[in-house]
C-alpha cells in the first residue's frame, strides 16, 4: 500500500511573484499514478551553485549536472525524476539526452524564454532505484503536461520528488521584500557531511548572491541538512542547489540567517520523516580538540546500530555511547554525558523557546556510568525528540548531529 502524503509547510503566505514557477505531475514511472516528475522554471538571470554527492559511484545524471554548473552558473530549468535514480545501466546516457532534449524542445516551442535554450540550460536530477532502466518514452510523453501545470505554488513539485518519504518538506522565510523557499526530499540513504551530501534539496531566493557564497553556504549545509544521519548510507544521487534570483539587494547577514533557518527546518523534517523513525535525537559533542574531531565522534555515535537500537527501544544503554566514542580514534579525556528533555536545532529555534524548566540528567561522569540515574533517563528517551550532550574533556571545540532510531519498520521498508 502506498504511503499517505501529508503536507508540511511553513509561512505559506509568501508571495513568489512568479519569479519561480513549479510543476509536478505523474508520468507513470511510479506505481498508482503518484507524482514522479517535477520541474522548476528559474529566473532568466540567476546565479546557481550546487553541492553533489562524493560517492565514487555517481548517477550519470548527477555527473552531468555537476559538470554543467562548473561552466554555466545560470541554468534555466531544473527537472527532477523520482522513482528511478537514472543511475548505472547500459544506455543511460542516451536516455538522459532524449529526456533533456524533450524538455528543451518543449520550452522553446512555448517561447518561455527570450531566446532558445540549449541542453546545458537544463539541470536533470533523479532519485529512486539504482540500476533500473527508465521508460524514457513514457516520461518524454508527459513533458508537455508538466509545462501546462506550471504555477507559483511549489507543493506539486515538492510531492513529485518524493520516494519513500511520507511528507512533503517545505520551509520558507521572508524579510521585507526578500523571500527564501526551501524544498527537500529524503527519508533513507541519509549520511552526514554535505561534502558527501544527504538528499535532494532546493533553496530558492529572489535575493542577490552573497560574496564568497559557496564557502559560507557549505558551512551552513554542514551544520543543518548535512548534519543528519539516518542510516549511514551515502547516495549516488544527492544534490543541493541554491538559486539566487538577483532581484533584491539584501543584507548578507540577514540572508544567511534566513538560509540557515530554512535549512535547519528542512533538516528536522528529513530526520522526523526518516524510514521507520520514531525518535529524533540531537547529539552534541563538546570539549573536543578540534571541530573536525568533534564531528568525527558525532558520526561514530550516530552511526552505532547498537545505540540506534537502544533509542528505538527507549533503553538507556550509554555504555554503547562510550564504546562509540572510544572507537572513533580521536583524542579523549574524562567523558561526561548528559541527557536533556529539550530539543532545538538552530539558534533561532532556541531564541523562540518559551521559558520552561528542562530536566538535564548526568548519566556518565568521568567515564563511569551512573546506574541510579538511568531510569530517569529512560523517561526522557520515551519522548519523540531530545538532546544528548557528550563532553570529552580535552578542549573547547564542539559539533552536533541529528540521529534517529533503528526500528523494525526500517528493515521492512528496505528488505524488498
Amino acid at each position: 500500500m502506498e504511503k499517505e502524503i501529508t503536507k508540511s509547510t511553513e509561512n505559506n503566505n509568501i508571495n513568489n511573484n512568479n519569479i519561480f514557477l513549479f510543476g509536478g505531475i505523474s508520468s507513470g514511472i511510479k506505481k498508482n499514478l503518484r507524482k514522479d516528475f517535477g520541474i522548476i522554471l528559474l529566473p532568466q538571470k540567476n546565479q546557481t551553485i550546487g553541492f553533489f554527492t562524493t560517492n565514487k559511484v555517481k548517477s550519470e545524471a548527477i555527473e552531468r549536472a555537476e559538470a554543467i554548473l562548473k561552466k554555466n552558473k545560470n541554468p534555466k530549468i531544473i527537472a527532477v525524476i523520482s522513482g528511478n535514480a537514472m543511475c548505472r545501466y547500459e544506455g543511460i546516457e542516451k536516455d538522459i539526452k532524449k529526456i533533456v532534449s524533450a524538455i528543451r524542445e518543449e520550452a522553446n516551442k512555448r517561447k518561455i524564454f527570450e531566446y532558445k535554450l540549449k541542453d546545458d540550460d537544463i539541470i536533470l536530477l533523479a532519485t529512486g532505484k539504482i540500476g533500473s532502466k527508465i521508460d524514457a518514452d513514457k516520461l518524454i510523453n508527459s513533458v508537455p503536461k508538466a509545462f501546462e501545470n506550471l504555477k507559483a505554488n511549489e507543493e506539486d513539485f515538492a510531492e513529485a520528488i518524493l520516494t519513500t518519504d511520507k511528507k512533503i518538506k517545505i520551509s520558507k522565510y521572508e524579510y521585507g521584500k526578500t523571500f527564501i523557499i526551501g524544498i527537500a526530499k529524503g527519508a533513507g540513504m541519509i549520511f552526514p557531511e554535505f561534502s558527501h551530501a544527504t538528499t535532494l534539496s532546493f533553496i530558492l531566493t529572489n535575493a542577490n548572491i552573497p560574496k564568497e557564497a559557496k564557502k559560507k553556504i557549505y558551512s551552513l549545509l554542514s551544520k543543518t541538512i548535512g548534519a543528519v544521519n539516518i542510516d549511514f548510507s551515502r547516495s549516488t544521487n544527492d544534490t543541493s542547489l541554491f538559486v539566487f534570483g538577483n532581484k533584491e539587494k539584501t543584507n548578507e547577514k540577514i540572508l544567511l540567517t534566513g538560509i540557515e533557518k530554512v535549512l535547519s527546518e528542512l533538516a528536522v523534517k528529513i530526520a522526523e520523516d526518516g524510514e521507520g523513525v520514531r525518535h529524533v535525537v540531537k547529539i552534541v559533542v563538546n570539549g573536543a580538540e578540534s571541530e573536525k574531531s568533534a564531528r568525527k565522534i558525532c558520526d561514530m555515535v550516530s552511526s552505532s546500530f547498537l545505540f540506534k537500537s537502544s533509542i528505538g527501544g527507549e533503553n538507556p544503554d550509554f555504555g554503547r555511547v562510550l564504546a562509540a566514542v572510544g572507537s572513533s580514534g580521536e583524542k579523549i579525556g574524562k567523558i561526561n554525558i548528559f541527557i536533556e528533555d529539550d530539543f532545538y536545532f538552530s539558534t533561532k529555534d532556541k531564541s523562540k523557546e518559551k521559558a520552561r524548566k528542562t530536566e538535564k540528567i548526568c548519566v556518565v561522569k568521568n567515564t563511569k556510568i551512573i546506574p541510579e540515574n538511568l531510569e530517569s533517563a529512560r523517561k526522557i528517551m520515551k519522548k519523540d525528540k531530545y538532546t544528548i550532550y557528550i563532553n570529552i574533556g580535552i578542549g573547547k571545540a564542539s559539533s552536533h548531529i541529528l540521529m534517529t532510531d533503528l526500528t523494525e519498520e526500517y528493515v521492512k521498508i528496505n528488505k524488498v
